[in-house]
């Protein structure tokens, strides 16, 4: 039989038909281009053949039944939409299902026979078959929707004393940001008295340094109870969210199919709260450098006015032995910047490369500490001088010579090992250029990136 399929979407006006051998995909898919869902869909039999002349043929009507299957099975079993399956029952179709079953029905008063039984009992039956998946997947969505409503109230329900929370801290967070500028004062002034201490009043700076370490202890009290509450609360929305996901995710899949978004509840609020913690232990940070800093001050301040007090010779004995401890302290560092620079500097890991970066700036630092150790033998680096002068020749060599054929040795290996040519390139320009520095520094970072380290 050639008959047709025909669709037509909610919002439309024109009927889209097919020849049934196309089958619906065809017909649904032109309607669907022409309007919104639902889609009402019907099979047509053949034009030609009058509807008491379809009852009459037994084959022509078991064609048409099969085509109105494969409409059925297509809306139901491939689009799995349920709006257009009980549009496509209840529309055009169940028409000329109608229409048949009158012409029988006619047919049978003139000609008593059974074939209109058998025809209202298949087409009872076939209706019967189309409406139970059609009411129970409807039913199956209201249980599902009624779950994912369940969820959101318990949501809200669970989420309520979060969220009074997290306004209460967001608060206080308010009012402590609201006393930086009272703090920063209350450690100007304290700074201020310091400094005007005089020579009779040396036992008041004793006073100027509690106040410092009482004002410390209470600029990181209240934001230490405030960076504890915020972190309890940022944990709990944490575990509100997952417990959120968890019991959602059976239910996405329905969302999904009604155009409805998961909400994100906590996303917002967790930030909100991550950029608190960090105001907050930022100027904990801040208020704490800015104490000790005071305190060292007071502490130089207090030991210039005992000086100050003291007689000739105690102030001689205070700067030799500050001298000393400078000389002391610059020694060692001397010392240990000569070791260094006896050593071999590091290679790399699979290449074997020598990495030159840190040793040129070794050298630098040494040739840069020439101009001080050419002072008068008494000066009080005399110590440390005396451990680096037999190498400020040998640096300036290296630096000169030494340290640029190794960077062009290391280029040369690199080339030869397929290094890309841009990068060795740049670190070749910079040594031509006589920045042995930067060469060394774009020479290394060459070969970091050639051992994929």
């Amino acid at each position: 039989m050639s008959g047709r399929i025909c669709a037509i979407p909610n919002t439309g006006v024109v009927e889209h038909c097919v020849d049934a051998s196309e089958g619906p995909a065809s017909a649904w898919s032109k309607a669907e281009a022409d309007g919104e869902l639902p889609i009402f869909m019907w099979a047509r039999w053949s034009g030609r053949v009058r509807p008491e002349e379809l009852i009459a043929n037994e084959a022509e009507l078991g064609a048409w039944f099969d085509t109105i299957d494969r409409v059925v099975s297509y809306v139901r079993d491939e689009k799995k939409h349920a709006e257009s399956l009980r549009a496509t029952l209840h529309g055009e179709l169940r028409g000329l299902l109608w229409l048949i079953r009158d012409s029988q029905e006619e047919a049978l008063q003139a000609e008593p026979i059974r074939a209109a039984d058998d025809f209202k009992e298949a087409m009872t039956g076939k209706a019967s078959a189309e409406r139970e998946p059609l009411v129970a997947a409807i039913a199956a969505d209201k249980l599902a929707m009624a779950a994912v409503q369940a969820i959101f109230d318990r949501a809200r329900d669970e989420g309520a004393p979060l969220r009074s929370r997290y306004a209460g801290a967001a608060a206080r967070f308010a009012a402590y940001r609201a006393t930086e500028a009272a703090e920063t004062a209350a450690y100007a002034a304290l700074s201020a008295q310091a400094s005007q201490a005089s020579r009779s009043a040396i036992e008041g700076l004793d006073g100027v340094e509690q106040a410092v370490l009482a004002a410390a202890r209470e600029a990181s009290r209240a934001p230490s109870e405030l960076a504890a509450e915020v972190m309890t609360l940022s944990a709990e929305l944490q575990a509100f969210a997952v417990s959120f996901d968890e019991a959602i995710a059976p239910h996405k899949e329905v969302l999904a199919t009604h155009g409805a978004v998961v909400p994100d509840m906590t996303s917002g609020a967790l930030r909100s709260l991550n950029a608190m913690l960090g105001y907050v232990q930022r100027r904990v940070a801040r208020s704490d450098a800015t104490a000790t800093a005071l305190l060292g001050g007071i502490a130089l301040r207090r030991q210039a006015l005992v000086a100050l007090e003291a007689d000739e010779g105690a102030r001689e004995a205070i700067a030799r032995a500050r001298s000393r401890k400078a000389s002391e302290v610059f020694g060692e560092g001397a010392r240990a910047r000569a070791a260094a620079l006896s050593a071999a500097p590091p290679m790399s890991e699979k290449l074997g490369l020598p990495l030159l970066a840190e040793r040129c700036g070794e050298l630098l630092a040494l040739v840069q500490m020439r101009p001080l150790c050419e002072a008068s033998p008494s000066s009080w680096r005399e110590a440390g001088c005396a451990a680096l002068r037999g190498r400020f020749d040998a640096a300036e060599a290296e630096l000169r010579t030494g340290l640029p054929q190794k960077i062009a040795a290391g280029l040369a290996a690199l080339r030869e090992k397929g290094m890309g040519a841009a990068e060795l390139d740049a670190a070749q320009a910079r040594l031509d250029a006589g920045d042995v520095k930067g060469a060394a520094i774009a020479y290394d970072a060459a070969v970091r990136g050639a051992e994929g380290t």
